[in-house]
C-alpha cells in the first residue's frame, strides 16, 4: 500500500511537468499573438506561480526557511520601501504555512502534530488565550489591541507551532543554524559599510528626518544599526549570535562548519561592539555563565570563569582602550548611576509602580504606546520587553510570560544534564539555552522580544530546545542502524 507522501509525490510530479509544459505554450502563444514579449512573460507568470505554489506544498520546510529569511530582513526592506507592512508580510507567510499544514493533513494524511503534545505548546497557547482575553480590558480599544496582539501573543505561539511541525529532524536544526549564520554575516557587513563608507539616503532619512539621530548619533559616537530597526535591536541580535555560534563551534563535528561558526561569532562580536548597545553585556555575561554552569566540564568551567572575570575587570576596573568610542560606551554599563538615560528609566518605572498595583491585568494590549494626556502612561516610555509586557498585561501577564521562558530553560537544562547523550547535540542545545537566558535578562534593558528578527528567532530556538530529546533519540536510532548495517556487511564479507 502506498504511503500518503508517495501519493502526494506522484501527484506533484505529474502536475509539475504538465504545468511547466503549459507555461511554455502560454509564453510562446501569447508572444506570437500579441507580438509583445512583456505580455507573454506576464501571462507566463500564472503557471509559474502555480508551479512555485506546488513546490511549497510539496516542500513546506522551504517556505519556513523563507519565512526565517524574511523575518531577518523585513524591517530593513521596510526602511527602503515604507509602503511594505513588515508585520503583514510575516502574517501572510505564517497563514500560508498553516494552510499548507492543514491541507496536507486533511487531504494526504500527513501527520505534523505528533510533537504538539508537550507543555510548551499548551503554555504558549494559554498565553495566546490570555492575550486574546485582553480585548475585554476596558482601558484599551479593539483597534489598539489589534495593532499589538500579533507580536505579543500570536507570534510566540505560531512560531513554536510551525517550527515543531516542520523542523522535526536534527538536520533541520543544523540547516537553520547555517542560514542564521549567513544572515548574521550579511547584517554585520551592512553595519561595516555604514561605519566605513557611510549611510545611504534611506538611512539618512531615518536618522535626520525621522529623528533616529537623537539616539544613534550621540556624544560618545555613532551607533550602527545595519538593516535592523535600531542599534539596540541589532546589538542584542549580534550578541545572541555570538553566544550561540561560539558555543556551537566548540561541539560541531564538521571542521568546515566549525570554522564557519567561529567566523560568524567573531563578526557578530564586532557588530555587537559597533552597535554601542550596553545591554549586550548582559547577554554575554549571563549567556556564557549559563553555559559554564551546565557544561560540567572542568576545563570549560575554569577557562570560562577566567574569561568572564577578565572581561569584567577589563571593563569595570581599567581604562585600557578608553580612546575607543565603542569600548568607552560599553564601560558606562557598569556606571548606571552616572548615565542620564538609565536614570530616566528608573524614574519612569517609579511612576509606573504608583498606578500598576491597581491594574493587575495591565492597561490593555496596544495602550502603552498610544496614550493621550489623560492616561497614566502619558509621557512614559516602556523601553524594555518585560516592562512592556508588565504594563500592557499586568503582573498576571508578566508572571505567565516569564514562566514560559523559565520552563523552557529548566526543561532544556534537565535534558542536557540527564537525557541527551550525543555530545554535538548537547553542545548546540547548550548554546541555544545560553542565548535564551541572556536575551531574557537583556529584555529588561531593551525591547527586543517584540521586534523582528530577534523575537521570532528566539521562539524558534525555544521549540528546538523542547525537541532536543527527540533529536537525541533520532541520532541514537541512526547510529544503531549504521552499526547494524556495518556488522551485517562485515559478516557478509567473511
Amino acid at each position: 500500500m502506498s504511503k500518503p507522501s508517495d501519493i502526494y509525490s506522484k501527484f506533484y510530479d505529474k502536475y509539475f511537468y504538465l504545468g511547466l509544459f503549459l507555461g511554455l505554450l502560454i509564453i510562446l502563444g501569447t508572444t506570437i499573438y500579441t507580438r509583445n514579449f512583456i505580455s507573454g512573460i506576464l501571462f507566463a507568470c500564472i503557471p509559474t506561480t502555480c508551479l512555485i505554489l506546488f513546490c511549497f506544498f510539496k516542500f513546506p520546510q522551504s517556505l519556513l526557511m523563507i519565512l526565517f529569511i524574511v523575518n531577518y530582513i523585513i524591517m530593513g526592506i521596510s526602511r527602503y520601501v515604507p509602503s511594505i507592512p513588515g508585520g503583514m508580510v510575516i502574517d501572510a507567510l505564517l497563514a500560508f504555512i498553516l494552510f499548507i499544514l492543514f491541507f496536507r493533513t486533511v487531504f494526504f494524511s500527513v501527520d505534523y502534530w505528533k510533537r504538539f503534545n508537550n507543555p510548551l505548546t499548551y503554555i504558549s497557547l494559554f498565553w495566546l488565550i490570555y492575550c486574546i482575553m485582553e480585548i475585554l480590558n476596558p482601558y484599551t480599544t479593539i483597534e489598539l489591541w489589534m495593532t499589538s496582539v500579533r507580536g505579543l501573543g500570536f507570534y510566540l505561539f505560531l512560531f513554536i507551532v510551525v517550527t515543531t511541525a516542520l523542523f522535526k529532524r536534527y538536520k533541520d536544526l543544523k540547516k537553520v543554524l547555517l542560514l542564521w549564520g549567513i544572515l548574521t554575516i550579511f547584517a554585520v557587513l551592512k553595519a561595516i559599510i555604514q561605519k566605513f563608507i557611510g549611510f545611504d539616503s534611506a538611512e539618512n532619512h531615518w536618522l535626520y528626518v525621522e529623528d533616529g539621530a537623537r539616539t544613534h548619533v550621540i556624544y560618545s559616537g555613532i551607533r550602527y544599526f545595519s538593516f535592523f530597526t535600531d542599534a539596540a535591536n541589532f546589538g542584542c541580535s549580534m550578541a545572541l549570535s555570538m553566544v550561540v555560534f561560539s558555543i556551537s563551534a566548540l561541539y560541531i563535528k564538521s571542521k568546515k562548519v566549525k570554522v564557519f561558526f567561529f567566523i560568524v561569532a567573531i563578526l557578530a562580536g564586532y557588530g555587537m561592539l559597533i552597535s554601542g548597545t550596553r545591554t549586550v553585556l548582559a547577554i554575554l555575561f549571563v549567556g556564557y555563565a549559563t553555559f559554564i554552569l551546565i557544561s560540567k566540564l572542568e576545563k570549560v568551567i575554569i577557562g570560562g570563569t577566567f574569561l568572564i572575570l577578565s572581561l569584567f575587570i577589563f571593563l569595570n576596573f581599567t581604562n585600557i582602550g578608553q580612546s575607543n568610542a565603542d569600548i568607552r560606551r560599553m564601560r558606562t554599563a557598569f556606571h548606571g548611576a552616572e548615565d542620564a538615560s538609565f536614570n530616566v528609566r528608573i524614574e519612569n518605572q517609579k511612576k509606573m509602580r504608583e498606578f500598576m498595583p491597581n491594574h493587575p491585568f495591565g492597561i490593555g494590549i496596544g495602550k502603552a504606546k498610544h496614550t493621550d494626556s489623560n492616561d497614566h502612561m502619558y509621557g512614559l516610555a516602556t523601553d524594555s520587553s518585560l516592562i512592556y509586557v508588565w504594563i500592557e498585561t499586568g503582573i498576571v501577564g508578566l508572571i505567565l510570560f516569564i514562566s514560559i521562558f523559565l520552563f523552557v530553560l529548566a526543561r532544556g537544562i534537565y535534558d542536557i544534564l540527564f537525557r541527551i547523550k550525543n555530545k554535538e547535540l548537547k553542545g548546540i542545545m547548550s548554546a541555544l539555552i545560553a542565548g535564551l537566558s541572556g536575551i531574557l535578562i537583556a529584555s529588561y534593558g531593551n525591547e527586543v522580544l517584540q521586534q523582528f528578527p530577534t523575537g521570532p528567532i528566539l521562539y524558534m530556538c525555544m521549540a528546538f530546545i523542547m525537541m532536543g530529546r527527540y533529536f537525541d533519540k533520532e541520532i541514537e536510532n541512526k547510529e544503531a542502524e549504521n552499526n547494524k548495517l556495518s556488522s551485517k556487511n562485515e559478516y557478509t564479507s567473511i
